[in-house]
């Protein structure tokens, strides 16, 4: 009998069905989450073996692939470099071409001031010649220019108190005139010169430009070479993944500079107190430093429904995983296009990645995802500022390698243990 009960505990037990609590446990996102990071670190595994496997296959032609390879990098690095000189010089030229500009204005408004002026004079002169005698009347009757009654100082102190005021008005502007026009050829001479130094580092460009060409080719005539070449970018993705996976502790490192940062700005606010400007100022800043740790240290909000692109009229060119990368290539429309968030969030990261990478824009949206924008020009946001959907954090064209349209977007996934990976970012984008 006893057997009988416990078999019918046994068989309703099984028939009942669980409790509230675990039937509302749903594990489907952690799951795909871990899926995800799992598949991101076979990614990893797959890449260093391709790196292993290049490297035993080229052998003996290592060491000179690889001089072959940082001699690349170097002519690549002084284009970086050649290029940024090229746009701060074109500033400088469209800078003094705007002063060029506003000096010429000034220079034809004070001409038809002067205009005005030698109407009045010559006014003068005819009326001391109708109506006054003796020698003082007949040597200023006599001037037959504006240099000739200047410069008759003697019997300027003579006239009556109106002609003079109109005589010194005339030399005020003659000064004035001559001041103008020297700051216009100051400005054209500085404006030669900017224009021939941009001339020069363009040409200097264009030389070396062709000096990597050549370099590449030369690379990519063989096998060995292209080899070397894809290693190096496998080794470039490895350096940079490394970089992205110590952002947790760059964050503390750079809010712990944060904090000493706001904390010297108002002890030196307190001791300007007497300079109300002064403090004012340096109140202001550590309120702005405050305003990024809070940005970094509060509690991420919950994200807004779907993401936004990252380019507009994005077109996919390589996706996740194919030779071994862990990001997508995305085109733009244009070169330098604008990159935007693809949601809401605080700028955790921006540093320069190099020749292959250019600049770098991470951002942090949430606990588990944060994005990752490269081939970035110089940045346009620092770290801790907050971003909305859609924001621009950057312009294209910052890798010599990278074409100037092309976007690489990296999604980085952390799970409830810490562990973070990059994982697709297609079903981020809906690609």
């Amino acid at each position: 009998m006893r057997r009988v009960v416990t078999l019918v505990l046994v068989v309703l037990l099984a028939l009942a069905p669980p409790a509230l609590g675990l039937a509302q446990v749903d594990r489907s996102e952690q799951l795909r989450l871990q899926g995800a990071i799992d598949d991101g670190q076979r990614l990893l595994l797959e890449r260093q073996a391709e790196i292993e496997s290049i490297t035993r296959e080229l052998g003996a032609l290592d060491a000179s692939l690889r001089d072959q390879i940082r001699e690349r990098d170097r002519v690549a690095d002084r284009i970086r470099d050649l290029r940024r000189q090229r746009d701060e010089l074109t500033a400088d030229v469209a800078r003094l071409e705007q002063e060029r500009d506003l000096a010429q204005e000034r220079l034809a408004a004070l001409e038809a001031d002067l205009t005005l002026m030698e109407e009045r004079v010559r006014g003068l002169l005819v009326n001391l010649h109708r109506n006054r005698s003796g020698q003082v009347a007949g040597v200023l009757a006599r001037a037959d220019s504006f240099h000739d009654l200047r410069v008759k100082q003697h019997y300027v102190g003579l006239l009556a108190q109106q002609d003079v005021a109109v005589v010194r008005d005339l030399d005020d502007l003659v000064q004035a005139v001559a001041r103008e026009r020297a700051d216009l050829e100051a400005s054209i001479a500085s404006l030669n010169a900017r224009r021939d130094e941009l001339a020069a580092t363009v040409g200097q460009l264009e030389g070396t430009q062709v000096q990597l060409a050549t370099l590449i080719a030369e690379l990519e005539s063989t096998q060995a070479g292209r080899q070397a070449q894809q290693r190096a970018l496998l080794q470039e993705q490895d350096a940079l993944e490394a970089e992205l996976r110590r952002l947790d502790q760059a964050l503390l490192q750079e809010i712990a500079r944060l904090e000493a940062e706001e904390r010297r700005l108002r002890q030196q606010a307190q001791e300007f107190v007497s300079d109300r400007a002064r403090s004012d100022d340096l109140t202001r800043q550590a309120d702005e430093a405050r305003a990024r740790i809070d940005n970094l240290t509060a509690p991420t909000p919950s994200p807004a429904a779907g993401y936004v692109s990252p380019l507009d009229d994005a077109v996919v060119t390589s996706r996740f995983g194919e030779q071994n990368n862990s990001f997508v290539s995305l085109r733009a429309g244009s070169e330098g296009a604008a990159v935007r968030s693809v949601r809401g969030g605080v700028i955790i990261s921006v540093a320069s990645g190099g020749v292959n990478v250019g600049y770098m824009v991470a951002v942090r949206h949430d606990d588990v995802v944060t994005t990752v924008y490269t081939n970035l020009q110089p940045p346009v946001v620092a770290v801790g500022d907050a971003v909305s959907a859609g924001q621009v954090v950057g312009y294209l064209g910052g890798s010599t390698f990278v074409p100037p349209d092309v976007l690489r977007f990296y999604v980085r996934n952390t799970n409830a243990a810490g562990t973070a990976v990059f994982v697709d970012p297609a079903s981020v984008l809906g690609l």
